[in-house]
C-alpha cells in the first residue's frame, strides 16, 4: 500500500509554525465526522485509555467560521463530551477544507483507523463535493489514481444495502472488495450466501471468482446453494507451489493451505442452525471426532505459539 502514496506532506513549511492550543469543547465543529464510521467498540477502547492516562495526543483542527474543524480525532472528541471534560489539546493547521479532507486520510493512515470504506467517503466527498476528478484527488491526497479509483468504487460500484451492511459490520472490508466485482444485480444475494454460510473473507473471494466464472444461472444458483462444496473443491484444484521453496518446504506450503480451507468451511459449518438440530446420536459421533480434533489444533496452537515448526515431530 505503501508504494501507491506519494506523500501529502503536512509537515509546516520555514516561515509556518506549528500552533498548539487548549480549545473549548464549545468551540470545535465536529461536522467532518460525518464521513468516518461510528464504532462503538472503538468508543469504548477510547474512553478507557482517556481515563487511564488523558489526552496522549492532540487532535487536529483548521480555523473554521470563527471555530475549529475536526480533522482527526472525532472519539477524542466524542468521548470527552461524554466526560464532561472542558476543552482538549489541539494542533492547527491553517488549510483549506480540500486539504484538510486529504489531511484526514494522512493522519490516520500510520494508525491504520481508517478502513478502506472510511477513505472511500473521504474521496467521494472531494469528487461530489469539490468537483475535483481523479488525478486532482491523486495530485492532493498524495495516493496514486489506482488507489482513488478503487477507493470510489466502494461507493459508485458498491449496492447501497451492501454499503449499509459494510457501515454495521456485517460484512468486512475484504469481502466488500470481492463483492464489487459483482454487477450491482448480484451483489445482495451473494452476500447473503456470504452471511449465512459465515464465510471468510478468503472463502468469500473464491465464492465471487467462481460466480464470475459461471457460465449461467443455474452454474450461479448451485454456487449459492452449496457454496462450502464449491469452495472446497476450488482449494483442492488449485496448484500450491511457490519456486522459492523446496520439495519439503512446498509440500508444508500445500498443508496449511489446505489445512486453512478445511478450517474455514469448518466454522462456516458450525455457524449453521442447522448444527444446534443435531439429534442425540449424530452429536455423540461427532463428538468423539471433536474431541480428536481439539487434540490435534491444541498442538498446532502449540507450534504456531512457539515457532516449534521447524523441529516439530
Amino acid at each position: 500500500m505503501h508504494s501507491e502514496m506519494h506523500g501529502f506532506n503536512l509537515a509546516p513549511t520555514m516561515t509556518d509554525a506549528i500552533i498548539h492550543k487548549r480549545i473549548k469543547l464549545e468551540e470545535l465543529d465536529w461536522s467532518l465526522s460525518s464521513l468516518r464510521i461510528t464504532r462503538p467498540g472503538d468508543l469504548g477502547r477510547m474512553r478507557q485509555s482517556l481515563e487511564r492516562s488523558g489526552q496522549l495526543n492532540p487532535i487536529v483542527v483548521r480555523p473554521f467560521d470563527e471555530r475549529f474543524q475536526i480533522l482527526d480525532g472525532f472519539k477524542r472528541h466524542c468521548v470527552a463530551i461524554d466526560l464532561g471534560w472542558e476543552s482538549l489539546e489541539a494542533r492547527i493547521l491553517d488549510i483549506s477544507l480540500p486539504e484538510g479532507k486529504a489531511a484526514m486520510l494522512s493522519y490516520n493512515r500510520s494508525g491504520r483507523s481508517l478502513l478502506d470504506y472510511d477513505e472511500a467517503m473521504v474521496i467521494y466527498n472531494l469528487k461530489q463535493e469539490h468537483a475535483l476528478d481523479q488525478v486532482a484527488i491523486s495530485r492532493l491526497t498524495g495516493y496514486s489514481r489506482s488507489w482513488v479509483c478503487r477507493r470510489l468504487a466502494l461507493i459508485e460500484k458498491l449496492d447501497p444495502a451492501l454499503q449499509d451492511a459494510l457501515r454495521m459490520g456485517v460484512i468486512n472490508n475484504s469481502q466488500a472488495r470481492a463483492l464489487v466485482q459483482l454487477p450491482r444485480g448480484n451483489q445482495q444475494e451473494v452476500m447473503r450466501c456470504i452471511t449465512e454460510w459465515h464465510l471468510t473473507s478468503r472463502d468469500s473471494a473464491r465464492l465471487v471468482e467462481k460466480y464470475l466464472e459461471s457460465g449461467n444461472q443455474k452454474q450461479q444458483q448451485y454456487l449459492l446453494d452449496h457454496p462450502l462444496e464449491v469452495i472446497e473443491q476450488a482449494g483442492a484444484n488449485q496448484e500450491i507451489f511457490d519456486i522459492r521453496l523446496s520439495h519439503h518446504g512446498n509440500r508444508l506450503l500445500k498443508s496449511i493451505e489446505l489445512l486453512h480451507i478445511q478450517q474455514g468451511i469448518f466454522i462456516s459449518l458450525c455457524g449453521q442452525h442447522m448444527t444446534g438440530q443435531l439429534g442425540e446420536t449424530e452429536t455423540w459421533i461427532l463428538e468423539e471426532k471433536i474431541e480428536r480434533l481439539r487434540k490435534g489444533a491444541g498442538k498446532v496452537q502449540k507450534i504456531i505459539n512457539y515457532k516449534t515448526w521447524k523441529d516439530a515431530e
